[in-house]
C-alpha cells in the first residue's frame, strides 16, 4: 500500500468519525434538527480545504464517505426515531468524542490506534442507554 491512499483513509476518518457527525446526523434523524450537521459541514470544510492544499487534490474526495456515512446515519435515525432517548444521543457523543480523540493521537503522535475497528461502540452506546443502570 502506498503512502498516499493512507492518508487520505485518514483523512476522512479525521472528518469522518466524532461526535457532531453521529449526534448530528441523529438529531437530523430523530428531531429534525440539522443545526449541528450544518455547524460540522462548514468545518469539514475548512479541513479538507488545507488537507487538500497540502496532501494534494485526492484528499477532497473525503467529501464522498462522509455524505454516505452522514446521509445513512441520518435515513436510519429517522427509522428509529421513535426510541431514541436523550440518553442515547448522550452516550453516542461519549463515544464519538472517544473516536476522534483516538484519531487525534493517530495524526500526532503516530500510534497505531485502529479507530475504524472501534466503530462498533457506537451500536454498544446505544444498547447502553436501555440498560436498567446509568453509566
Amino acid at each position: 500500500m502506498t503512502k498516499g491512499p493512507k492518508k487520505l483513509r485518514e483523512d476522512h476518518y479525521t472528518i469522518c468519525i466524532g461526535a457532531m457527525a453521529i449526534v448530528g446526523a441523529i438529531q437530523d434523524g430523530v428531531l429534525g434538527d440539522y443545526t449541528t450537521l450544518a455547524i460540522k459541514s462548514v468545518l469539514d470544510f475548512i479541513i479538507v480545504v488545507m488537507m487538500t492544499s497540502s496532501m494534494g487534490k485526492g484528499s477532497a474526495f473525503s467529501a464522498i464517505p462522509i455524505f454516505l456515512f452522514e446521509g445513512t446515519i441520518t435515513i436510519l435515525a429517522k427509522l428509529i426515531s421513535p426510541i431514541m432517548t436523550d440518553l442515547a444521543i448522550n452516550y453516542l457523543s461519549l463515544i464519538g468524542s472517544i473516536l476522534i480523540f483516538c484519531v487525534g493521537i493517530n495524526l500526532v503522535w503516530g500510534k497505531k490506534l485502529r479507530v475504524a475497528n472501534m466503530l462498533p461502540a457506537v451500536v454498544l452506546a446505544v444498547i447502553a442507554a436501555y440498560l436498567p443502570w446509568q453509566f
